[in-house]
């Protein structure tokens, strides 16, 4: 079996070690084999899986997604799952806020950091990759560094009042996600609770893996352009 969510750019494990083999034997080359890693090599093979099965333009971006990892399973003799093993059902989704959290870049560093380690998502994801774009400006830009942000003024923001006093479907948290985004993007051994420094961030990197592939193409996280919605 091979999860979606553990073949990610940056990620190392066995399953990214399973997708190589299976590029490889499929005549995709990878220089250095089969490492576990999946780096630059392994997004060009894959990349050229996607155009093999009829992918163009962006859809071929070597980023797997359920459908292209659905037909080299079928190829190479594994079973593929697209779901998020952390997900949870929406009204099992917290509303308490926190306390003593202090509102600056150092603090959400850390708090970022930890949701790497839980994702499986590489530290670059905090320092920057290769075109600038980092969870840090992307956390500033939607929050202010403010662990307790909530947007009740957006399209966002329908639904009875939780515990916290907004509208069930706002946006809130480090990265602005909104409930149905938490649930469906939580990651496994993190909290429920939406304002959660380390579950925001890590449902945050979960839904830019499964919508964009990788943190290079989302602007909003991306220094050097303009602020636009993720």
């Amino acid at each position: 079996m091979v999860s979606l969510s553990n073949v990610q750019f940056g990620m190392t494990n066995d399953e990214v070690k399973t997708l190589q083999s299976a590029l490889i034997h499929a005549g995709f080359d990878i220089p250095a084999g089969a490492t576990g890693q999946f780096g630059p090599q392994t997004k060009s093979a894959y990349a050229d899986w996607q155009k093999s099965i009829g992918f163009t333009g962006s859809d071929a971006n070597g980023f797997p997604g359920c459908t292209s990892l659905t037909k080299l399973g079928a190829r190479a003799g594994f079973d593929v799952d697209c779901r998020n093993h952390g997900s949870i059902a929406k009204s099992f989704v917290q509303y308490t806020t926190n306390s003593g959290i202090a509102s600056n870049e150092e603090t959400a560093r850390t708090f970022a950091l930890e949701a790497c380690e839980k994702t499986g998502a590489p530290k670059e994801l905090v320092t920057g990759v290769s075109n600038g774009a980092n969870l840090l400006t992307l956390i500033n830009r939607e929050s202010s560094f403010i662990a307790n942000a909530v947007n009740q003024k957006d399209m966002n923001a329908t639904g009875p009042r939780q515990v916290d006093g907004a509208r069930l479907n706002c946006s809130r948290g480090y990265a602005q996600v909104i409930p149905g985004t938490f649930a469906e993007h939580h990651q496994a051994g993190t909290a429920n609770r939406i304002y959660d420094p380390v579950a925001n961030i890590a449902a945050s990197i979960n839904y830019i893996w499964s919508r964009y592939g990788d943190i290079s193409r989302v602007q909003q996280a991306n220094p050097n352009l303009p602020p636009h919605p993720y």
